[in-house]
């Protein structure tokens, strides 16, 4: 089966289960296509085990026997929900973040009084900080109209204002995944403008256009294969031997913590440590050791050492010229 139809499949299990019932005309209407499709679809239903019925004279309704039975959750499993309900209630303006807490909630609300209460008393001694993280209203319209062309295959324009090109720019995409990482959302996307695969944050999108054209997405695509190793998203071509020293400081933080897949770190009796990783690219990772200041020293590679030395160095500059100013 096609994306498209899947998409437009689901559709109508979302629509028939919205607790009335739903004439012909009505699910025409709602979904968009001709009662030919429709029949076709509903028949598709039939076909898949998914219960419905037409009652005359009222319409179409999904049966009983298909919505999710009561679950029974232990009081464990509740806290987890609680927790991971209170994780996401500081980010509800994040896509489908809004969506993950309504369901979470349904589920709690689904337990018994006694250990609902219970498990809401130990809530009270818990605090969750979800740390920094992005703001952007366009961002969740935009990741709608990107997740409707990621599923139907659907080829966009969409107008992108990245850090080098202040002015942005306008480039016909392939939208192949949307990708949650370092607190936003991005899109994996074939670009016209680079004929590659690049990633595409949704913050900076300032406009899309959904086009009639069609694309079929690689079948040996995939996310892994385009960071390749990266430190978080931008992998340079090149992949280093990276080994860093971390003072006492700073060390057991550095050793709890789980940076890269490919890190290797080492305790000494002193209390530093040593961390070893294989990184595609530089840039990224010496902004991340810049953040640890005067508690890191760069051993290898040699051109990681003179990129962090650099920074550090404009850095000590800026700050300079702002005491000579005052």
């Amino acid at each position: 089966m096609q994306i498209s139809k899947v998409h437009r499949v689901i559709k109508l299990i979302v629509v028939l289960q919205g607790g009335r019932a739903k004439t012909v005309e009505e699910l025409m209407n709602e979904l968009g296509v001709s009662r030919r499709t429709l029949f076709r679809d509903l028949n598709m239903l039939e076909a898949a085990g998914v219960p419905y019925y037409h009652e005359k004279g009222v319409g179409y309704r999904l049966g009983k026997e298909f919505f999710m039975p009561p679950i029974s959750l232990t009081a464990a499993e509740t806290l987890g929900l609680m927790i991971l309900g209170k994780s996401a209630a500081a980010q509800r303006d994040k896509p489908m973040f809004a969506s993950a807490l309504s369901g979470i909630y349904k589920l709690i609300s689904s337990m018994p009084e006694p250990m609902r209460s219970a498990c809401g008393e130990m809530m009270s001694g818990v605090s969750i900080d979800v740390g920094a993280h992005g703001y952007g209203e366009s961002e969740i319209e935009h990741y709608a109209i990107l997740h409707r062309c990621v599923d139907e295959g659907r080829v966009c324009r969409l107008h992108y204002k990245s850090p080098v090109e202040k002015r942005g720019f306008w480039t016909t995409v392939h939208p192949y995944v949307l990708h949650y990482a370092a607190r936003a959302w991005y899109l994996f996307a074939w670009t016209e403008k680079h004929q590659e695969v690049r990633v595409l944050k949704l913050a900076r999108i300032s406009d899309i256009e959904v086009l009639d054209e069609r694309f079929e997405r690689p079948s040996d695509f995939a996310v892994g294969n385009v960071l390749d190793g990266a430190w978080a998203l931008n992998p340079e071509g090149r992949v280093y031997d990276v080994e860093l020293e971390f003072k006492p400081l700073v060390a057991t933080n550095i050793a709890e913590t789980c940076w890269h897949p490919t890190q290797h770190i080492k305790m000494r009796p002193d209390g530093s440590c040593v961390a070893r990783f294989h990184v595609n690219g530089l840039n990224e990772i010496a902004w991340w050791i810049c953040g640890y200041a005067d508690q890191v020293i760069v051993r290898k590679p040699d051109q990681l050492r003179e990129i962090v030395l650099e920074r550090m160095k404009r850095a000590v500059d800026n700050f300079s010229s702002e005491v000579a100013l005052t």
